[in-house]
This record gives structure tokens, sequence and C-alpha cells, in this order.
């Protein structure tokens, strides 16, 4: 591991990037939408909003709910029945539970099939198959990544990469992991519990886990408005915007921290109540398109709200943030964007790239 006392970080900047977009010319943010497997958490801010639209609520309540296994051994997930059923019909999300993701091993599948191994230096080595060092992990090589394609045509038992996984898996990998999963079937027809059945079927403990749902209103507020332009307003909107999601009142001045002694941006306006929504768990890209589909028809049949927002957070821990890209929590943790959609047809997307980016080190 790295030594604090041998090693000297330069800190990262907050790196983010800002996209304008059209709204009806959503290719970019569905992409975006589809390159985050792991949320963790959906926040939808809707200022002069009196009735949260019920579209809203009955996505994010229906086929939510996912599922914990206790002690899972990895080769399990090599099943060629397990393979054809989840992996590649459907999307399947398979997540490392309570693992730090810089200090132990973790795991997880995508959804576009790739299984994904983050180890320790000592049981990479041990394993014997072929991988990449951490980026994260500099010179001293203390984490290694595998990454395992299933849904590859010559994936199957009796072929000799195959077989060699398979046994790498079953006889050097003894360690057992704790983790969350969901699966969007291919059909509505089926039913998306069905992977947990799978699971129950082999011995293993299953648990069912529920999303959870929280909901602020404040009244009487001063929001600041978003001008469709690509300018230093970006910053202070979205400054605002993280603040307002932690405290959820930001028209008074007290003296007791940050949050309650920020004040507004300009340009801004008043507005008679502000809803704050948030849902908590482990939710699929599927359901994320489907709230970022519901939001934008909203948005675009109140052309008197200022804007609305849809801020999407990722595991802090996850082994990946966007698309395949290695993910660290040491510099950041943070892997998660945010999407401003505005009532003349366009959204703003901000996307955090910190916890991808490499750290400086120094001796």
């Amino acid at each position: 591991m790295l030594c604090p006392e041998t090693w000297n970080f330069e800190p990262l900047p907050h790196y983010t990037a800002i996209l304008h977009l059209d709204v009806m010319k959503n290719a970019n943010a569905i992409a975006l939408v589809k390159s985050h497997y792991f949320n963790h958490s959906i926040s939808v801010v809707l200022p002069n909003t009196v009735t949260v639209p019920q579209n809203l609520h009955n996505c994010l309540s229906k086929d939510t709910d996912y599922y914990r296994i206790n002690k899972l051994h990895v080769s399990d997930l090599l099943n060629i029945e397990f393979i054809e059923a989840f992996v590649k019909k459907g999307e399947i999300n398979l997540l490392t539970l309570e693992n730090k993701i810089d200090l132990e091993n973790s795991i997880c599948v995508t959804p576009t099939g790739y299984l994904i191994l983050s180890l320790l230096t000592d049981d990479y080595q041990a394993l014997g198959l072929e991988g990449k060092p951490s980026v994260f992990s500099h010179k001293s090589h203390t984490r290694y990544i595998v990454r395992i394609d299933l849904t590859n045509e010559n994936f199957i038992p009796g072929k000799k990469n195959y077989e060699r996984i398979r046994i790498a898996l079953e006889e050097r990998l003894t360690q057992k992991f704790d983790v969350i999963v969901s699966w969007d079937p291919p059909d509505i027809s089926m039913c998306p519990s069905s992977i947990a059945a799978w699971f129950y079927a082999r011995n293993y403990n299953v648990c069912l886990c529920c999303q959870k749902f929280s909901q602020k209103i404040k009244y009487s507020l001063t929001i600041p408005t978003y001008e469709d332009t690509c300018n230093n307003t970006d910053i202070d909107f979205f400054e605002w915007l993280g603040v307002f999601s932690i405290d959820g009142d930001l028209s008074t001045k007290r003296e007791d921290n940050y949050a309650n002694t920020y004040q507004c941006p300009s340009p801004s306006i008043h507005v008679k109540q502000v809803q704050y929504l948030q849902w908590t768990g482990f939710f699929t890209r599927q359901k994320i398109q489907e709230v970022y589909n519901v939001l934008k028809q909203y948005i675009l049949s109140r052309d008197s709200l200022p804007w609305i927002s849809l801020d999407i957070q990722g595991f802090a821990d996850s082994a990946i943030s966007f698309d395949l890209k290695e993910h660290t929590f040491l510099t950041d943790g943070d892997n998660s964007y945010t999407i401003v959609f505005h009532p003349k047809g366009k959204v703003v997307i901000r996307r955090n790239l910190s916890s991808n980016s490499k750290i400086k080190v120094h001796r």
C-alpha cells in the first residue's frame, strides 16, 4: 500500500465537464445515462411545483427492488445458465457492497456484460489471470484490474479460455463477496426477481432491498435562474444546487455553517416553493433513462418553470464509474452527473470526472 509517511499527494482539482444541448436532440444525454452503471441516488429539484408529477413517482415505485447476496463465490458468475439468462438477455447490475475500493478486493458485473475484478497485488498474482495495474497504484502496483467479457461467443464451457478462468476463480480466488444485484429483463412479461430466484436455488442467502424516498418542501425562496449560455454562471448555479441539496433552505442567513451563510447567485427570481425529492438505493441505467424522459416531458409541458434538475450519484466505492473507466475513492470518490432542464427546450449536463483522474505523487 502507499504509505502516507513516504508519499506526498498533490490534491486534484475538482474536475468537471459541462455540456449544453438541445433537449429534443438528446442522444448525448442518453449516452451519458447509459454510460453510468451503478447509481446510488436520484435527486430531483422542482421549483414552482405544488404537485409532483404522478408518473415520476410511478416510474420509481415499480420494479425498483434489488437484492443482497451474501458470501457470493465469484466462480458462480461463470455459470453458463446464469450468463445466458441474465447477462446476455436484459441487463444485469452487480456490485460489491461495503468494500473499500482502494484497500480491498471488489467485483462488479456491468450491464454491458463485463465481469470486473479489482484485486490487491497478492490476490492478483495468486489468481494467474491476465490483468492490468490500476492506474491509481502508480509504480508500486498495489492493485490490478481483470476484465472478463462474459458475452464473448467463445466464452463457453470446454473452450480453453473459459476453463482457464473458471479454474482460476474456483481454486485460487477463495474470497467470498457480499454484493447487491438487480436485473432489467428484456421483456416486460419477465419478472426482475428471477435473478433472486436463481441465486436462492443455489442456496445463497438472498435479501430483498427497497429504495428509500425522502421529500422536502421549502416555501418563499430565492433561486438562481439559468441562462442558456456557456459562461461562469454555470459554476455558480451548480454550486448553489449542491448547497441546496445539503441544506434545503437558502432563503435566510445564519452564522452556524457554510450552507446557511451561502447567498443565492445572480440572476435570481423569487418562487413560492421548491420541491426536493430524493430516492436512495440501487438504480439501473434503464430506470434513470425513464426518469430522464419523464422530466423532459414535464419541463416541455410547463413553460412557466424556470428549470428543473436531475442529479445522479454513483457509489463511492464502485470499481468503475463512467463506462469501464476505473474509479478511486482516494482522490475524490464522487462519480456523479447532473442534468438541468431548461423550459426553452435545452439541457445542461455537468459530469464529475475527478475520480477517473490520476493523483500526482511526489517523493
